[in-house]
């Protein structure tokens, strides 16, 4: 790795079980059995954070569930987590990241003891008269006090970090014993002295790669080994770093800590450059139109990167003007120069908001004069949902036909199911409302409510002869057209309050009735059968009068009275 810009990696992702690269390869097996199965190691990226629950996008259609309680702070969304599969039951999967992490750290504890590494931990408990529990990569080791070492106990407090060798590790429980004097008696204490006369904090020194680990890189510094931490090489997180060191380089990095009496010696790449959030606070503000590379494609947005360590978000719905927002692969590519409009800066959070839509025109804003209630249009039906299918109005906007305004036909269970996506339709605009960009259509609205035609059909005092269909308390229904039934309430029944509706009445029976009136809204159709004989007069009168060119004023009254009296 040259020593210009070493904190300069590529823009690809990199994989945290890279890890546990030897553990895979034992288990292989296992894992074949078990794909994405219990105990599987995944990696995902974090969707949203509600209450106690932390949820992933693990690129299943199934959600992915993790545990607040995993993390020592709250994720960020879009921050990348790796995680072990617990268990998955319908509908979602949940995860443990805590386990993942334990197995990482776990393999790093490995490594470093077969490599002769050293370790660093915190005190979390001592064991009278035998020693202290020392946590380190998420496990507790033991540090037996016969091997503390000097001036240590007085500093256990506080979390302060200590480094330790390790001394035995047991594989089966995953437990281990480490030591802080032997690690102090390697130490040559001449190298130390010569260090601390040449160097301090915040200088700038030159150091050659002796390791590299999968957290960091070592380096030798005036003889003494330092650690670069991997999150100290590059602004970018989760930055891959092993391909740009070789054993033997000399790198530039700054001295971060330098603490003879614990062993350590902190090293840092990325604070020889500037931080590019503090470049950000200088540089951009809300409503600017930024230039960035698109570094990666997400079911919930596109991530894009304006300067190393610098990454905003292109949310779904800022992609397109359209109301169901397309899959970012739909309209980006990985690598892809891209401009986009700074929406929102948190700089507290360290998280920006980018948007695509706001660059292009608003078709919303240039509606032609046919998208108007109450016009039919054709279009195609681009998408369905659990509530209705959206159907294409103009490039650009589409139109929401919801489930209830696809068909009249109440026995049509699944009214979604007479419509594909691609088909092309003839649908009726119900209600344009600009300020929400939301258009209602519907298909059934272009044919005739069965219930407004019925009425047309059989205006009040029409006679219509029908079939029982069944009897309850408060009267009779009869079958008026096939699929369609009135109530003859027992107030419209000659003495029906009086009678045992059963003994009069038998389902199948032919009744005849005179329409009162037909409810369209209300899906209602009533009858009369008191009052057929009344209609029956009526019609006769009406004859009569037809076939009397000169009606006289006694009969005309009559059949008013008549009529009145109903």
């Amino acid at each position: 790795m040259n020593s210009t810009n070493p904190s300069s990696p590529k823009n690809e992702t990199t994989s945290f079980g890279e890890l546990l690269e030897k553990w895979e390869s034992q288990s292989q097996a296992q894992e074949q059995e078990n794909s994405a199965g219990k105990g599987t190691l995944i990696e995902g990226t974090v969707v949203d954070v509600i209450g106690d629950t932390v949820f992933l996008d693990i690129g299943e259609k199934l959600e992915a569930r993790v545990s607040r309680e995993d993390f020592s702070e709250t994720p960020k969304r879009g921050e990348k987590v790796s995680a072990i599969i617990k268990k998955r039951v319908d509908g979602y999967c949940v995860l443990s990241k805590k386990e993942a992490d334990q197995r990482v750290g776990w393999e790093t504890i490995k490594d470093a003891s077969q490599n002769g590494y050293p370790l660093s931990g915190k005190i979390v408990g001592e064991v009278k008269n035998k020693g202290y529990l020392v946590e380190s990569e998420g496990i507790q080791l033991f540090l037996p006090a016969s091997h503390v070492g000097v001036r240590f106990k007085e500093s256990t407090e506080g979390g302060k970090e200590f480094s330790f060798k390790i001394i035995e590790l047991n594989e089966k429980t995953r437990t281990g014993v480490v030591s802080r004097k032997t690690l102090l008696d390697e130490i040559n204490g001449e190298k130390w002295e010569e260090l601390l006369g040449k160097v301090k904090v915040g200088d700038k020194v030159n150091g050659k790669v002796v390791k590299i680990a999968n957290f960091g890189v070592f380096l030798s510094v005036y003889d003494v080994v330092g650690l670069l931490r991997q999150n100290d090489i590059s602004y970018k997180k989760f930055a891959p770093f092993k391909q740009y060191f070789n054993i033997g380089a000399e790198v530039e990095v700054i001295v971060l800590e330098v603490d003879k009496e614990n062993n350590k010696l902190s090293l840092g790449i990325k604070q020889l450059y500037e931080d590019p959030w503090a470049w950000a606070k200088k540089e951009l503000e809300k409503g600017m139109v930024v230039r960035g590379i698109v570094t990666s494609l997400t079911n919930f947005g596109a991530f894009v990167e304006l300067k190393e360590g610098l990454e905003g978000l292109i949310h779904t719905t800022e992609l397109s003007w359209a109301k169901k927002p397309p899959h970012p692969k739909d309209v980006l590519k990985k690598g892809q120069e891209v401009d986009s409009e700074i929406l929102d800066i948190d700089f507290e959070a360290r998280r920006l908001s980018l948007g695509l839509k706001q660059l292009l025109p608003n078709p919303w804003e240039a509606l032609s004069a046919n998208v108007r209630a109450g016009n039919v249009l054709e279009g195609k039906i681009t998408g369905i949902t659990k509530y209705g299918a959206f159907v294409e109005v103009e490039s650009g906007i589409e139109g929401l036909i919801h489930i209830s305004d696809i068909t009249w036909d109440e026995k049509e269970k699944n009214p979604l199911n007479l419509l594909k996506k691609g088909q092309s339709v003839q649908y009726k605009i119900l209600d344009v409302n600009l300020d929400a960009q939301r258009i209602s259509c519907g298909l059934k609205q272009l044919s005739e409510h069965p219930y407004e035609a019925l009425r047309k059909k059989y205006p009040p005092g029409t006679l219509v002869e029908g079939r029982v269909k069944s009897i309850v308390s408060f009267g009779v229904f009869v079958e008026v057209e096939p699929g369609y039934e009135g109530l003859v309430h027992i107030s419209e029944i000659p003495d029906g309050r009086n009678i045992k509706l059963e003994d009069l009445y038998k389902v199948g029976d032919s009744v005849r009735t005179v329409v009162v009136k037909i409810e369209p809204n209300n899906k209602k159709i009533s009858l009369s059968i008191k009052d057929f004989d009344k209609a029956v007069e009526r019609e006769e009168m009406a004859k009569y009068m037809k076939e009397d060119n000169q009606p006289s004023r006694e009969s005309i009254g009559s059949f008013m009275n008549l009529n009145q009296n109903r």
